[in-house]
């Protein structure tokens, strides 16, 4: 894997430790709407950080670099 794919893939996993941080304050407390909807936008960027992890990886296999 390159160093620019190492990067990106290491920025992807720090933002899903933020998140996985903000959703256990989540799970934690009272729920109001606002909150809802932020763990609903968080879960949707999670599946779009995923999806870019796999394409990284993906990326990774195809480049011997």
């Amino acid at each position: 894997m390159s160093r620019e794919k190492s990067d990106a893939m290491l920025i992807l996993l720090k933002e899903l430790s933020v998140y996985k941080a903000m959703d256990q304050d989540y799970g934690a407390g009272l729920k109001s709407r606002v909150d809802a909807e932020a763990y609903k936008e968080r879960e949707r960027r999670r599946q779009e950080i995923k999806q870019e992890m796999r394409n990284l990886a993906a990326g990774s296999k195809s480049d011997p670099a």
